[in-house]
């Protein structure tokens, strides 16, 4: 008999911390990676994931960030986005 189990995985997404670096440009972080950015210009703002991809175009900064924490939440993503492991000696 063969018994298969699976690694435990979080289920509650990592914090998402944000900051604004620039006028209207906010980058999101998520232990210590970065997560994503919004820019803000003319009145639209822009989501770009981690991997400098458009995730949408919103009327307020709450609707952009919400998408992308929102995307950030999801398990293929949250594995990405895991604090680095530090070895010790």
């Amino acid at each position: 008999m063969t018994i298969i189990t699976t690694a435990p995985v979080s289920t509650t997404p990592a914090r998402v911390h944000w900051a604004e670096v620039d006028d209207d440009l906010w980058v999101a972080h998520i232990g210590g990676a970065f997560g994503g950015s919004i820019d803000s210009a003319g009145g639209r703002h822009v989501a770009r994931d981690p991997f400098g991809r458009d995730r949408g175009e919103f009327d307020t900064f709450d609707e952009a960030r919400r998408h992308l924490e929102a995307f950030l939440a999801h398990p293929a993503m949250s594995r990405r986005l895991q604090a680095p492991s530090v070895a010790h000696d």
